[in-house]
């Protein structure tokens, strides 16, 4: 009985400290329409939590300087507006559209709820409104 309260207690605090890596890759050419390389942006951020949302990993990533973003926060969470000083022009009607998944699709929520898989990348895109390409 101890022996699988040991093994139970060490495989609880092994997994309690899994990470993942979270690929982040961008595309500033307007309208490009691809998901694939090459990609104008490409950096992995490192051990994250397990629950850690899109939004964490980018905050994480510029804390180790190899991400710069600006925003707006709402009560919805954080709208993208930059990403390495890549402005999206609201009054050309452009928008930084994010895709991640197996399958690359524009994501159903944004950076502040989205929870990327380990070894998941997520690519913003740069596109204008009435132009969505899937």
């Amino acid at each position: 009985m101890f022996r699988t309260a040991v093994f139970l207690t060490a495989l609880w605090f092994t997994l309690s400290l899994a990470d993942k890596d979270v690929d982040i890759v961008a595309i500033y050419q307007l309208n490009a329409g691809r998901t694939t390389p090459p990609y104008d942006m490409d950096i992995t951020v490192r051990g994250l939590p397990d629950d850690a949302t899109l939004f964490d990993a980018m905050k994480k990533a510029q804390t180790e300087g190899t991400l710069s973003y600006d925003g707006t926060s709402s009560h919805w969470g954080l709208y993208v507006t930059a990403l390495n000083g890549k402005y999206a022009d609201s009054a050309q009607k452009e928008y930084w559209q994010i895709l991640g998944g197996g399958d690359m699709s524009p994501l159903q929520l944004g950076v502040s709820s989205y929870v990327p898989s380990d070894g998941e990348a997520v690519l913003f895109r740069l596109i204008t409104w009435g132009d969505v390409h899937s």
